[in-house]
């Protein structure tokens, strides 16, 4: 899995390179914002299955951005000067890998975020069952 995040770093890195340079600040980005959602995503459906007594509403927030500034800061380490490293790695990657992995990347990209949306629609029906039901 480590590899895949390599890679996805990679290739952001490479597609902003103009803008961003070897920093590679929208790669960092959207690592972090990827594994993030992942993260969140699993952790509110373990609530749901474990504690759904638990209400979120206060401390929620909090939790999210514990996760999302740890993540940050934990890829921003990770991924200090790693730029050139990366793309030594995979400068000779051959057009067909090249364009299934970065099709990979797209599509994990919106899993992540649609899997938030998928989160808020179930607990979007959950209320409107649990109010059909009083």
């Amino acid at each position: 899995m480590k590899d895949f995040f390599d890679y996805h770093y990679y290739r952001v890195a490479k597609f902003y390179y103009k803008r961003d340079g070897a920093d590679a600040t929208t790669a960092l980005i959207s690592v972090s914002a990827v594994q993030a959602w992942i993260v969140i995503n699993i952790l509110l459906f373990i609530k749901e299955l474990f504690f759904q007594d638990i209400n979120l509403k206060k401390y929620g927030w909090i939790i999210f951005l514990i996760v999302m500034v740890g993540i940050l800061i934990y890829n921003n380490i990770r991924y200090k000067n790693k730029y050139q490293e990366l793309r030594n790695r995979w400068i000779n990657e051959n057009r067909k890998d090249k364009t299934m992995k970065g099709l990979i990347i797209i599509l994990t990209i919106i899993f992540s975020w649609l899997l938030i949306f998928i989160n808020l629609l179930i607990n979007l029906f959950k209320l409107l069952f649990f109010l059909g039901t009083k």
